[in-house]
């Protein structure tokens, strides 16, 4: 498969990625709610928290893989759709695993952190940091890498090693100064900051629904372009 460097299909990439970390973050904060009785917090885009008192609770780390599983499902279902031979599908796993922010989960283990490691640390507390940190690579490298060689391998773009890292990487940039920065502040500013579903602050739902129609629009772009290139 080839994928199209246009800006309908990068906008719509991002707006995909936009709407799957948001439901990376709500399956935190539904797990948070069943194991403690109410939902976590999330104020902005780049940080979610139990709820007071929930932190002492013994399952209390339990809502931090919650995230992950979502991610680590979306990507294995990619992988498997990219192992087999209907072509019409790669686009869709290229978005599942890709759009999932795979290497971000590799690198974040890699730099020591992520929350991966967090659960670890808490089942592992009287394990060396350095030990834990470890394994948490390995187990993040584990279960991200494969799904990604996998779209390394069907990709037929004639740079595939710059296509796939540019598509891992830019998108964390655009994230961090558009999410986490100008959006925060927007947010800060008071704008829609009220939580009445799951802890989630209402303008975080307008800004999901807004790129899950901008996924809708461009839906023929994002799961139908690239197949017209399929080899």
């Amino acid at each position: 498969m080839k994928i199209p460097f246009t800006w309908q299909y990068c906008l719509a990439f991002m707006a995909f990625v936009f709407v799957f970390g948001q439901l990376h973050e709500t399956a935190h904060l539904t797990a948070a709610y069943f194991v403690c009785g109410q939902p976590g917090i999330q104020r902005d885009f780049n940080l979610w928290t139990l709820s007071v008192g929930c932190e002492n609770s013994t399952y209390a780390y339990v809502p931090t893989i919650f995230g992950p599983v979502f991610s680590y499902v979306c990507m294995w279902i990619g992988f498997f759709m990219l192992r087999t031979d209907n072509k019409r599908l790669w686009p869709a796993a290229f978005l599942l695993v890709v759009g999932n922010v795979a290497f971000a989960r590799v690198l974040t283990a890699a730099l020591g952190g992520g929350d991966e490691t967090t659960v670890l640390k808490a089942l592992l507390a009287v394990q060396p940091i350095w030990f834990i940190k470890a394994l948490g690579f390995v187990l993040v490298f584990s279960l991200a890498f494969p799904p990604l060689y996998m779209v390394y391998k069907r990709l037929a773009n004639k740079h595939r090693v710059g296509v796939l890292a540019a598509f891992c990487v830019l998108p964390l940039i655009i994230m961090m100064l558009y999410e986490f920065i100008l959006l925060g502040k927007v947010i800060e500013a008071g704008v829609l900051p009220q939580a009445h579903f799951l802890g989630i602050a209402d303008f975080i739902y307008v800004h999901t629904a807004l790129m899950a129609v901008v996924v809708f629009i461009f839906r023929k772009t994002l799961f139908g372009a690239s197949s017209k290139s399929l080899t």
